[in-house]
């Protein structure tokens, strides 16, 4: 799998992203920050994962609140025309509203985990968006993806700094023991010396 973010040269990620898709490889596109994206680039992307102010940029729709829910039919609607520009899913997150996966199956919805208090907010996109490509390797279905990596970022707000506040995998499932939440064991996390194919990723 192939991880792209904004932060370097649009011809870069679109010639990677190009490549990949040829190959047959996943991409995900961290969309930040916010840029114009060109429908041939959006068309070789497997997930696209903005925030909600992102999304808003890219698609002109905004995520509307009501007494703190998020409004999904804004979500689907924002979605829907990402996924009409060929991207095969949209991954949104939506800070205290949690997060949503869009594709042409549907819309699949994970609540934020709550009684987290939040010192940090630095790299939580990034680590949300690190373990949902981990989970996804890791062969996770869609709602076990998003409840994976919502709680990686609500591990990650508690402490400071980027890289120093970033979880261990056994932080992760002591939070989802304690909240009683039945989880598959990420078994090929923990094996030494992992090799590409044995976490679904394909070397280019």
């Amino acid at each position: 799998m192939v991880l792209l973010q904004l932060e370097i040269s649009m011809e870069i990620n679109e010639q990677i992203a190009a490549y990949a898709y040829e190959k047959g490889v996943p991409v995900m596109l961290n969309s930040a920050p916010s840029a114009p994206l060109s429908d041939t680039f959006l068309s070789h992307l497997t997930f696209i994962s903005p925030n909600e102010h992102e999304v808003e940029d890219l698609t002109g729709i905004k995520i509307h609140r009501r007494g703190g829910e998020i409004n999904q039919e804004d979500v689907k609607k924002a979605a829907g025309k990402l996924l009409d520009k060929g991207v095969k899913n949209v991954l949104i997150t939506l800070g205290s509203g949690g997060a949503a996966l869009c594709n042409r199956s549907g819309c699949y919805y994970a609540p934020c985990v709550r009684g987290i208090t939040a010192v940090d907010p630095t790299a939580a996109g990034d680590s949300f968006v690190g373990a949902f490509c981990t989970g996804f390797c890791c062969g996770l279905d869609w709602e076990e993806l998003l409840t994976f990596a919502n709680h990686v970022a609500a591990i990650t707000v508690t402490g400071m700094g980027a890289l120093p506040s970033l979880p261990e995998l056994e932080q992760v499932e002591q939070l989802l023991k304690k909240e009683e939440i039945v989880f598959p064991e990420l078994a090929v996390l923990k094996k030494q010396n992992l090799k590409p194919e044995t976490a679904g990723i394909e070397e280019v």
